[in-house]
């Protein structure tokens, strides 16, 4: 048997579950073939897939002051980008990546922020007012901001301690005009 014949028995058999269906999607398939290959001593290509969400990249550029409002940015990256007194009110911005970005006194009033990263960021007297960041990536750096009234943290990754210091907060009230939910409901806060 050949090293390519045995390669392509091994991927046929291991992408399979006991009841004959496929268990692993493409990428999956990639990726358990290069494993695979490198076992076998042979060599191949990996593929490579996009992190970004395509077109306009603003990682590590400064775009402070500037007006994005209501624009459709999702699956930007904005990584370590300088971002300060920039307005991204209502804007789209759903899987977006601001990881060690310096938004400070940044504005995400009734922005849709599902599934972003903020990471690191400098939130410093940031507004997050009705911003919806279910499902987003948040660390301690979110206590900085000015105003969090109304934003949705339904399904955040909030680290325990840093949700208790938002609960505690006086602007950590009202229901988010978009999706109908109670800030303190979504961090959890006690009664």
């Amino acid at each position: 048997m050949t090293s390519i014949t045995l390669l392509t028995t091994v991927l046929a058999l291991a992408a399979r579950t006991p009841d004959g269906s496929s268990a692993f999607g493409r990428k999956a398939f990639v990726l358990q073939g290069a494993t695979a290959a490198a076992a076998l001593g042979l060599s191949l290509p990996l593929p490579t897939f996009a992190v970004s969400g395509g077109g306009k990249d603003y990682s590590t550029l400064t775009i402070s002051g500037q007006d994005f409002s209501g624009q459709k940015l999702s699956k930007k990256e904005f990584r370590q980008t300088v971002a300060k007194g920039t307005s991204f009110r209502g804007a789209d911005l759903r899987g977006c990546s601001f990881a060690r970005a310096d938004l400070e006194r940044a504005d995400f009033t009734g922005a849709i922020m599902s599934g972003s990263s903020l990471e690191g960021a400098n939130l410093e007297g940031a507004i997050l007012k009705d911003a919806q960041l279910d499902a987003a990536y948040l660390t301690d750096s979110v206590e900085q901001v000015a105003d969090l009234s109304g934003a949705d943290f339904t399904d955040a990754l909030v680290p325990p301690k840093t949700a208790a210091t938002l609960c505690a907060r006086s602007d950590a009230t009202g229901k988010n005009q978009y999706t109908n939910i109670l800030t303190r409901d979504s961090l959890f806060c006690p009664a």
